[in-house]
């Protein structure tokens, strides 16, 4: 079936299915969270902890890394929504609940190396690694269910 009309502009039927098509894709938010977003995370957390040790020689110092912390964790958010909304997709969230459970064994975690980190001094490395590992482990576990679901 042939038209006359030009390539270069679409009809306004067309337009308005293919604006319809974005919407729909944009409301479903249908992108699984990118590949990199939780190492970052993970080692965002493991180079914080890795500090600690240092970070004992000044009181403030630990007040200081866990504000880098939290600063590191908004604008990795940050720069993952802004990334996929330039791809015109409505970035897949984490929850509340499921920001807390990727967040909970982290403070539990702080201080088991606290309070062990005197007395061996490995602890602290191998509490980065923990949380490290956590942070790959459940984001490649949430995008398999995302992607499940979708």
């Amino acid at each position: 079936m042939e038209t006359h009309e030009s390539f270069d502009r679409p009809s306004p039927s067309e337009a308005a299915a293919a604006l319809e098509a974005a919407r729909q894709a944009r409301a479903a938010g249908s992108a699984p969270i990118h590949a990199w977003f939780f190492p970052v995370l993970g080692l965002l957390v493991a180079g914080v902890m890795m500090a600690q040790p240092l970070a004992d020689i000044a009181p403030w110092a630990t007040i200081a890394l866990l504000a880098a912390l939290g600063a590191g964790w908004w604008l990795t958010e940050r720069l993952y929504s802004r990334q996929v909304n330039r791809a015109g997709i409505a970035p897949r969230e984490l929850t509340l609940r499921q920001q807390l459970v990727l967040a909970a064994p982290l403070p539990p975690l702080w201080i088991a190396a606290q309070l062990l980190g005197d007395r061996w001094s490995w602890v602290w490395a191998a509490a980065a690694v923990l949380a490290a590992g956590w942070m790959v482990g459940y984001g490649i576990v949430h995008d398999r269910r995302a992607r499940a679901s979708a």
